[in-house]
């Protein structure tokens, strides 16, 4: 199972067969984070016009599986000159041969993301970057190979039933909180929604910035056609987990600064931070399964939440 940092010189013997890396030669490889999506690496290189890449290395086992990376670099192609800015794709290897599993090679984008670029990052612009993601014309971009769901409820509970798969390669298909939690949100998904292309991780580390400006959006690996108040749930969810009052969820700060830069109202938004929070749970025990440890926040508070949570939606 991939997991660890290639050796440097299998990478380059790979890399020196690519277009325009003939010459390249490899002077280190580092992991660029410690997260649960596919292992990103930089790659720093001399002999060759960049000076660094990205590698994005698929795993076989995590807490978001199944991963495809090659479907990544798919969605990146497809929103390259879009006005959603995103790292060009390089290159691509399906054999799981040559590294460990399939990888894929991108444009190194020298930027902070938003939870560390202080002065540079603007949480207006951050908001106008996942407005714009969910009013891109998916279909005219070719995104349509991600499914188009039935409606926009077909979609939310797609993603409801891909959590509930996880909950058995995590050992957690039993626990009390989340199998009411899996209850209650199959029969409780709003029918008033919309589709569009969801990043599926909106997360501020995933926003890159300069000057005030989102220079690249990263981590597309969940990417998908569905409601997009989804998205948005997400962040009302991690929210509440580090700490902001547990109120109605249309009052959380990014809902409302999401419905000023889109003028679209979102309604059932307790629905959505249930359905984050419910993933929390899951993710919580996947953590525990392939890392020995918990994730930043306590199973303690993540039920609390997750009580109040599903409690809104009676």
């Amino acid at each position: 199972m991939p997991g660890m940092i290639p050796a440097p010189q299998i990478f380059e013997d790979w890399l020196r067969k690519q277009h325009g890396f003939q010459s390249a030669r490899v002077t280190g490889i580092a992991l660029a984070d410690g997260g649960a999506s596919n292992i990103t690496c930089r790659v720093n290189l001399t002999g060759c016009t960049r000076p660094a890449v990205a590698l994005r290395l698929q795993r076989e086992r995590g807490i978001f599986e199944p991963y495809d990376v090659l479907r990544e670099a798919r969605v990146l192609r497809c929103l390259a000159g879009s006005p959603v800015p995103v790292p060009a794709v390089l290159g691509e290897e399906p054999d799981a041969a040559v590294l460990g599993g399939p990888f894929i090679i991108l444009e190194w984008v020298d930027a902070p993301h938003m939870g560390e670029a202080g002065a540079e990052a603007d949480y207006g612009a951050y908001t106008a970057a996942v407005v714009a993601i969910h009013s891109l014309d998916w279909r005219a971009l070719g995104l349509g190979f991600l499914g188009e769901p039935a409606s926009p409820a077909a979609g939310v509970l797609a993603e409801v039933e891909t959590i509930a798969h996880r909950m058995r390669g995590f050992g957690c298909e039993d626990d009390p909180l989340l199998v009411r939690a899996l209850g209650l949100l199959r029969t409780k998904a709003p029918t008033d929604g919309r589709l569009a292309l969801c990043q599926g991780d909106i997360n501020v580390f995933n926003y890159l910035f300069r000057a005030r400006r989102v220079v690249a959006v990263v981590d597309w690996e969940q990417a998908r056609i569905s409601d997009p108040r989804s998205d948005v749930g997400h962040l009302v969810a991690l929210g509440n987990l580090k700490g902001a009052p547990f109120g109605p969820a249309s009052e959380a700060n990014f809902v409302r600064a999401y419905e000023a830069a889109s003028g679209r109202e979102l309604p059932s938004m307790e629905y959505f931070r249930a359905r984050w929070l419910f993933e929390l749970g899951v993710i919580y025990h996947g953590w525990r399964t392939f890392n020995g440890s918990d994730p930043w926040y306590s199973w303690a508070d993540l039920t609390r939440l997750l009580e109040a949570s599903l409690a809104s939606l009676r």
